[in-house]
């Protein structure tokens, strides 16, 4: 999570999401991890863990790993 300040606990879960996203193997669960990654997010906003910025980023970082998992596992 580069030019995102976590704390190792957060930043730990957030690599281990991204990792789900990047080994699914089907659309399926790849939507499911995905899915998993914005529940985090939203935790994390709703305890307002985090500001509102690192919020967006990380909404944007995991939307994006998912979108290109997605693509790269769509039929050609």
């Amino acid at each position: 999570m580069e030019g995102i300040s976590l704390t190792p606990k957060i930043e730990r879960e957030a690599d281990k999401l991204l990792a789900q996203i990047a080994r699914a193997d089907s659309m399926i669960v790849a939507g499911k991890a995905g899915a998993r990654a914005e529940g985090f997010v939203l935790g994390l906003e709703s305890a307002c863990a985090l500001n509102e910025s690192t919020i967006d980023r990380l909404y944007v970082i995991f939307d994006v790993a998912t979108e290109d998992r997605l693509k790269s596992l769509a039929p050609t």
